[in-house]
C-alpha cells in the first residue's frame, strides 16, 4: 500500500483522499494549519463532514480511518516522516476568493514552495488546486528547482459538486501538466490506476490556463444565454424555443450550458473570469472577459429588481427562499447563491425566511431558517424557488401549505424547463422576462 501526503481538508482533499484509498493508497492527511485545532480538524475531516455531502465519501473516509488507511499529520516531525517514505504530495486546497472572484488564498503557492523546497522530500508533488496561470512555474523558479524540473506537476481538479468521487475516479478528461519530458514514475501510476479517457500533457502553464479557459467558456455560454433569453421574453419570444433552435446548429456543442435561467455563482467561474481578465489586461485582451463578468451581474441584479417591483418596495416584506445550497442534491451553503440574495434582502428592510431540508447547519445571521416547508412560507409575500432538489419535484409539496401571498418566483431556468409545479391557485413568475 504506498504512501501518499495529502495537504488540505475540505472538499476538494476529502474527494481527493477517498479517491486515493479506492486506489490503494494509505492516505496521510495535513490539515490547512499545523496548530492546536489541527487534531480536531483532521477528526472532523476523517467524519466525512468537510467533503460537502458527497455520495460515498464520508463512508469511505470513516471505515479507511477506522481500518488505519486514513491517518493525521499533525506536526512538522510528522510531516518529515511522511514526506522521506510518501510516494507522492498533493495540495488539495479549496482556493478561496473575494465574491468578485479575485484570488485571496495565499494556501496553494505557499504549500507548493514549502513542499518543494522541503529536504525530506522524496516523491513528485502534485497540484491539483486551481491555480493562476504562473504560479506553478514561480513555485519552481521561488524553490531553486530547474524550468524543466519533473518535481511539480498540475493535475487541474475537474469535480462535479454531487459527483466528484465519480469523476476522480472515472474522468472524462484528465489535464496533466508538467515541464519535464517525462512523467515521474508514480504520477504515471496515479494516472494508470485512474485510466482516463483522455489524457493530455501539456506545460504547468498550458494546465493552468486550460483551467481557467474552461471555466471561461462555460460562465460564456451561460451569459449567452441568460443575454439572448432576456431579449427573447422582451420580444415575446419563447427563450427556451429560441435557445434549442441555437443549440440544433451541430457547430454548437450538444452539452454547452446553453439554458436560460439564473446567473452563474460559485467561486469557480467567478475566479477563472478574473483570472483571465486581470493576465489580459496588461497586453489588452482584457475585454471580453470583462464584459463576461458584468453581463453576469446585471443579470443577477434582475430577480431583485423584479421582487421590488411585484411587492410594491420590498422594505418590511417577507421573502421565502425555497433552497439554499449552491446547487440541487448537495448540502454545502458555500457560495450560495440563496444566501447571497438573502443578504441583499435584509440589508434592504425584508425579512426573509428559508427552507431547506439537506443544506448544512450553519449560522444564516439575519436569515431564518424553517423547520417546515409550510412554516416558511406562511408569512411570506413570495416565495422563491431558488435550488430544484428533488423532494422539491414532489406534485403534493405545497399541499395544505397557506402563504400570505401566493406568488413563486422561480430563479432555476424557464417555466417549461423546471421540474416543480406551480401549485394550484398560485401565480408564477420569472424574473428575467420583462
Amino acid at each position: 500500500m504506498p504512501d501518499v501526503l495529502l495537504v488540505g481538508d475540505w472538499h476538494l482533499a476529502s474527494v481527493t483522499a477517498a479517491g486515493l484509498l479506492r486506489l490503494g493508497y494509505a492516505v496521510h492527511v495535513r490539515p490547512d494549519a499545523l496548530d492546536a485545532a489541527a487534531d480536531e480538524a483532521f477528526d472532523t475531516f476523517a467524519r466525512g463532514e468537510r467533503c460537502a455531502g458527497e455520495p460515498e465519501v464520508a463512508q469511505s473516509l470513516t471505515a479507511a480511518h477506522g481500518a488505519g488507511a486514513l491517518r493525521p499529520v499533525l506536526n512538522e516531525e510528522r510531516t518529515a516522516e511522511v514526506l522521506r517514505k510518501a510516494v507522492l504530495t498533493l495540495v488539495a486546497h479549496d482556493t478561496a476568493t473575494a465574491v468578485d472572484g479575485t484570488l485571496t488564498d495565499p494556501r496553494p503557492p505557499t504549500a507548493l514552495r514549502e513542499l518543494l523546497a522541503h529536504p525530506d522530500r522524496g516523491g513528485p508533488v502534485v497540484a491539483l488546486s486551481q491555480l493562476r496561470a504562473g504560479t506553478c512555474d514561480a513555485a519552481l523558479s521561488d524553490t531553486g528547482l530547474p524550468a524543466d524540473s519533473a518535481d511539480l506537476v498540475h493535475l487541474p481538479e475537474n469535480l462535479r459538486l454531487g459527483r466528484a468521487l465519480s469523476d476522480f475516479l472515472r474522468p472524462a478528461r484528465t489535464v496533466v501538466g508538467c515541464n519535464a519530458p517525462e512523467l515521474p514514475g508514480p504520477v504515471s501510476e496515479l494516472l494508470d490506476l485512474i485510466a482516463s479517457v483522455n489524457e493530455l500533457r501539456m506545460t504547468l502553464a498550458e494546465a493552468e490556463l486550460v483551467k481557467h479557459g474552461t471555466n471561461a467558456y462555460l460562465a460564456l455560454c451561460i451569459t449567452l444565454a441568460n443575454d439572448l433569453g432576456t431579449i427573447a421574453g422582451s420580444l415575446g419570444a419563447d427563450p427556451v424555443t429560441v435557445l434549442d433552435g441555437l443549440r440544433a446548429d451541430d457547430r454548437v456543442a450538444d452539452r454547452a450550458p446553453l439554458r436560460p435561467g439564473e446567473a452563474y455563482a460559485g467561486a469557480t467561474l467567478h475566479r477563472d473570469v478574473r483570472a483571465l481578465m486581470e493576465q489580459g489586461r496588461p497586453i489588452g485582451r482584457d475585454g471580453l472577459f470583462r464584459a463576461i463578468a458584468h453581463s453576469n451581474a446585471v443579470h443577477a441584479l434582475a430577480p431583485l429588481a423584479r421582487l421590488d417591483r411585484e411587492l410594491e418596495g420590498v422594505g418590511g416584506r417577507t421573502v421565502c427562499l425555497l433552497g439554499l445550497t449552491y446547487k440541487p442534491g448537495v448540502s454545502t451553503l458555500r457560495d450560495s447563491p440563496a444566501l447571497r440574495l438573502g443578504r441583499e434582502l435584509t440589508t434592504q428592510g425584508a425579512s426573509v425566511t428559508a427552507y431547506d431540508p439537506i443544506a448544512e447547519q450553519v449560522d444564516l445571521g439575519e436569515i431564518h431558517r424553517a423547520t417546515t416547508l409550510a412554516e416558511a412560507v406562511a408569512a411570506a409575500h413570495c416565495t422563491v424557488l431558488m435550488v430544484e432538489h428533488p423532494a422539491f419535484t414532489e406534485p403534493d409539496l405545497f399541499k395544505g401549505v397557506q402563504p400570505r401571498r401566493p406568488l413563486l418566483m422561480r430563479l432555476t431556468g424557464t417555466e417549461r424547463r423546471t421540474r416543480v409545479p406551480t401549485p394550484p391557485g398560485w401565480r408564477s413568475v420569472d424574473p428575467w422576462s420583462g
